[in-house]
């Protein structure tokens, strides 16, 4: 629980500085169901809005205090690249460099967030609730990484993840992202590591830490 603790106070702080699906993690599938439940709620006859602040003003606010992001920071110029990359600091437990993989908060309010269909009607979510979701689904799946796989050469033979990749603006999403690997006196084994590969304009980065453990 202490380790859960750490790994997740490490994402917040990365982000305030800057295959089969029924394999997902569990925290995405929760994830996932309350925003669909939440959008189901706001349908109904009656409902009543919590918030008065339409979504332009309740992301300015969440945009307080971050430097504008641009493009992707610290990701890599490919999907080979990324996993490679994952794959070498996980052999480690390099946490703040697996951090650094994934998209911060400043890149989820300005590059993300702002081209999701979370953002518009039928959903309208508002940011910072989905970026709690986010960072609780992904912050399990990295703890549980840490947790099995650290210290170990990790021979990596192949990434897949479903195709075509969904578009949101700018963005290029690859969801259900299964990787082969064995590892070092190990029987080669097909897993998901990760959930999702996020690429804008030829920066690739680690969506969610959302995994099969």
């Amino acid at each position: 629980m202490q380790s859960l603790v750490v790994v997740f106070l490490l994402l917040l702080v990365a982000g305030c500085g800057q295959g089969h699906a029924a394999a997902a993690d569990a925290a995405r599938a929760d994830s996932l169901a309350l925003v669909r439940q939440d959008s189901i709620n706001r349908a109904q006859p009656g409902y009543i809005v919590d918030s008065i602040l339409p979504i332009e003003e309740q992301l300015r606010r969440f945009r307080v205090g971050l430097t504008v992001a641009r493009d992707f920071n610290g990701g890599a110029r490919s999907r080979e690249e990324l996993v490679q990359s994952f794959m070498r600091n996980l052999e480690t437990a390099d946490t703040a460099a697996l951090v650094r993989l994934t998209v911060s908060r400043a890149e989820f309010a300005y590059l993300v967030y702002p081209e999701s269909p979370l953002s518009a009607p039928p959903y309208a979510q508002a940011p910072d609730l989905v970026w709690m979701r986010h960072v609780a689904a992904s912050s399990t799946g990295l703890n549980r990484l840490l947790d099995r796989l650290p210290g170990t050469r990790l021979w990596l033979r192949t990434l897949s993840c479903s195709e075509p990749p969904i578009s949101e603006g700018a963005n290029r999403i690859w969801r259900d992202c299964m990787v082969r690997f064995a590892p070092q006196g190990g029987v080669m084994q097909t897993m998901q590591l990760f959930s999702s590969v996020i690429e804008r304009q030829g920066q690739y980065k680690i969506l969610s830490y959302a995994n099969a453990f």
